[in-house]
């Protein structure tokens, strides 16, 4: 896409609240997007986006003075912008009272009135002192709606997003066409989708930003144990175009339904909270299909960080495709809000140019790079053990093909929470017990079986009922039912359902990491590699060399390769 007459050259935009990040645009263009815990260690780190916004001054090599507009996301969440320490560090308890009375003043702003007026307008003052070409600010749900749509292949599309809350909204539906974005109806943030499965969450012990761990879990349990309870808790009004939860001050860990469900074997209450969640979310979904006649769906949202409850709106008859933006939870809001602010706000070329030259993001490598000159005094300060092979892919394969753990760190970052090979763990995928060592060796408790990686011209061998998922599964944010031969060839990533969340590879998306695929696959025959997150316990994705070098001394793993140069540890590959 060229820049076009209302086209600001260059647009930064930021989301401010948990999972803060911000995103750089050039001509209309993504080129950098970061979230902030990547660079300050801190999962999930809230607020303002200092380092973020820095980092993409700093690739572009500019300055705020030359950024043409800045659009922040959220009207609403004023609280991070008054001061960034005024969050508890609680916040993220769904049964406090703290986070009760905030879903309360969210719904108020739901319905309008002096109350959105008023917390819009002081987070534009507060955000005007520190942004004079401030663009007006985008609504939460309708940063992740152009997230999703303004990324995917589709001219006509309905978009769903589903969270916790954002803006007064826990969920709404848009119809979308010509580049924009239109809101149909939505669901209060007193009744969310994002609510209930983080209840869930934390009734068995978890934080409910890491509930993906239930919908691991889920497959351990009988759901007809406890659904009827989850259909008290999280159903769809009369019209299907709401949810419906009990009353917000009723709920409570020790009274209620709550107290009969901490009396079930918690792999059961999580097989039943995943049924009802898949269940509800595709009864929503379906019905806005069946409103629209749009047979494409694209989504964003933390809910659509289920990748089960993916496959289920897949399989809808109603649904042709759907595709999930890649950072589908609320590391994407900055993205798109950039979108929706060059649709909405920069006039009809904008939005013209938009619709004509939409599509896929050019790369979902959007992070921090390294070139070979850091990446070696890097190495050469850590005093590790390294050499440079002639082809580093070659070697790569080598290694994987003789069962070693072989950690990749190489090019930008990855956008979005999912590890996509540039900062990646790697290992064969015929280990059935890959699963429990190797997350012991991480620290990890993980109930999910590690993702696989597998050759886009060799899919179809592996999995079933890929048709209209595609691009989802580029960014591993779907499950599909596996082949036998797969079930045979790669049990170490085939879930207890009979399922894997796979990343299919295209070489286009990231030659080098598909040319270790390639040699490995034509070395051992197999088209697939375990891929799992390169990260200890409790620690964002890594970033630097410096953090690669750091997380791979604590796990004690054998072998990693930064850019061109391979690193060898003292550890084995089991242990």
């Amino acid at each position: 896409m060229t820049a076009t007459a209302g086209t600001p050259h260059l647009l930064l935009s930021i989301h401010e609240d948990s999972n803060a990040n911000a995103t750089l645009f050039r001509d209309g263009v993504p080129i950098y997007a970061v979230a902030e815990e990547r660079l300050n260690r801190t999962k999930f780190a809230a607020g303002f986006p200092k380092l973020s916004v820095q980092a993409c001054l700093d690739f572009a090599g500019v300055t705020l003075d030359d950024i043409d507009l800045v659009v922040p996301g959220n009207k609403h969440h004023f609280l991070p912008r008054v001061s960034g320490n005024i969050l508890p560090d609680d916040e993220h308890d769904y049964f406090g009272a703290q986070h009760k009375a905030w879903l309360m003043i969210q719904d108020r702003m739901s319905r309008g009135g002096a109350m959105a007026w008023a917390t819009e307008r002081l987070s534009t003052f507060m955000l005007k002192r520190r942004f004079p070409r401030l663009s007006p600010l985008v609504d939460h749900h309708t940063a992740h709606a152009y997230s999703a749509y303004a990324t995917s292949e589709h001219d006509e599309a309905l978009a769903v997003t589903a969270d916790n809350m954002g803006d007064g909204w826990s969920a709404k539906v848009f119809a979308c066409r010509g580049g924009r974005c239109e809101f149909l109806w939505g669901s209060s943030a007193i009744h969310s989708p994002g609510q209930f499965y983080g209840e869930i969450a934390q009734l068995l012990g978890y934080h409910n930003l890491m509930a993906g761990k239930v919908t691991g879990l889920a497959a351990h349990g009988d759901p007809a144990v406890a659904y009827g309870q989850m259909e008290r808790l999280f159903r769809l009004d009369d019209a299907g175009r709401s949810f419906v939860t009990p009353t917000l001050l009723t709920r409570s860990r020790q009274r209620g339904i709550y107290a009969e469900l901490r009396a079930i074997k918690p792999a059961d209450v999580a097989a039943a909270a995943q049924k009802r969640l898949e269940d509800v979310i595709a009864a929503w979904v379906q019905r806005a299909c069946q409103e629209t006649g749009l047979r494409h769906v694209v989504a964003a949202g933390g809910t659509f960080a289920n990748v089960v409850v993916n496959q289920k709106v897949l399989n809808l008859p109603e649904v042709d495709s759907f595709y999930v933006h890649p950072a589908m939870t609320d590391q994407g809001i900055s993205m798109g809000a950039g979108y929706a602010a060059l649709a909405e706000h920069c006039g009809p070329e904008t939005t013209k140019a938009l619709a004509a030259g939409k599509g896929p993001l050019h790369s979902v490598y959007l992070g921090p790079g390294y070139d070979e000159e850091a990446v070696g005094t890097v190495l050469e300060a850590s005093g590790c053990r390294y050499e440079r092979p002639d082809n580093i892919a070659t070697r790569t394969a080598e290694l994987l093909h003789d069962s070693q753990v072989v950690a990749r760190f190489d090019g930008r970052l990855e956008y979005g929470p999912r590890a996509l090979g540039n900062r990646s763990l790697l290992y064969k995928a015929d280990d059935p017990s890959v699963n429990d060592w190797l997350n012991a060796r991480l620290n990890r408790t993980e109930f999910m079986p590690f993702a696989p990686v597998t050759l886009a011209d060799r899919a179809q061998e592996c999995f079933v009922g890929t048709e209209g998922g595609g691009r989802a599964a580029r960014y591993m944010t779907i499950t599909f039912e596996v082949s036998e031969a797969m079930k045979e060839r790669s049990p170490g990533v085939v879930h207890l359902d009979g399922t894997a969340r796979p990343q299919i590879i295209h070489e286009a998306d990231n030659p080098g990491y598909h040319e270790v695929l390639q040699t490995y696959s034509e070395m051992s025959g197999a088209p697939t590699l375990i891929n799992t997150s390169f990260n200890m316990h409790g620690e964002p994705i890594v970033c630097s060399p410096q953090d690669a070098i750091r997380a791979f001394r604590a796990s004690g793993l054998p072998w990693l390769t930064v850019g061109p140069f391979l690193v060898s540890g003292d550890g084995e590959t089991r242990g």
